[in-house]
């Protein structure tokens, strides 16, 4: 604890002013803010229709869903499965959820152009956990024979956020550098491109037949 009685005037006003001014952000923070953005309400907006999917389903299993493309992309196969209700209820509510929270913060970002420490922490965890949930997901989908529209959606709006939240935690609660953000949107390609390569290589007799 700072002992003011026996500091000098200067020393006391240098003091103050180092508690009062907050850590500036690392780079980036103004392109991560609409990020968040944007990505949450693709999210949310995929997550909704999810849902009102999910519910089509509940009143009619046999209902045609406008994401029932073919017998690889589809809704239903996903929709009613034990994996699209993991918790016991719609993983729908948890990814709007989810979604309204990276809004809420991206908005935040692009006011004050920085977040407290603990905050940092916290998009650290959800980047974790959002790489943890979409390498799952992605599993189950390949495992299952089948693409999910509308998840495809919320995974083309995850990836980025994933990257970037990871390389500005990084740099942000470190020494305001990190590799993950230089090489975010390299990162972000390849992500992308081994999901498309994989599926493509995966799901190849499929296409075939569905395009011959």
């Amino acid at each position: 604890m700072a002992d003011f009685d026996s500091m000098t005037d200067e020393e006391l006003d240098a003091y103050l002013a180092a508690r009062e001014t907050p850590r500036p952000a690392a780079p980036g923070a103004v392109e991560f803010g609409w990020l968040m953005v944007v990505s949450g309400l693709v999210g949310a907006f995929a997550s909704l229709q999810l849902l009102f999917g999910q519910r089509a389903l509940e009143a009619d299993p046999f209902a045609n869903l406008s994401c029932d493309v073919n017998e690889l992309l589809s809704c239903s196969t996903f929709l009613t499965s034990w994996e699209g209700s993991l918790l016991g209820f719609s993983n729908s509510y948890l990814g709007i959820a989810a979604f309204l929270a990276m809004i809420f913060t991206g908005v935040y970002l692009l006011a004050r152009r920085s977040l407290p420490t603990f905050m940092w922490a916290g998009m650290a965890a959800a980047a974790a956990l959002g790489l943890l949930a979409i390498l799952w997901f992605q599993y189950t989908s390949f495992s299952a024979g089948t693409l999910c529209p509308w998840c495809l959606v919320i995974w083309a709006a995850l990836i980025p956020f994933i990257t970037q939240a990871a390389g500005q935690a990084h740099a942000n609660l470190t020494d305001g550098t990190s590799p993950l953000w230089r090489y975010r949107w390299a990162i972000i390609g390849l992500w992308f491109a081994a999901v498309i390569a994989f599926a493509g290589i995966y799901f190849l007799d499929t296409w075939r037949m569905i395009l011959s």
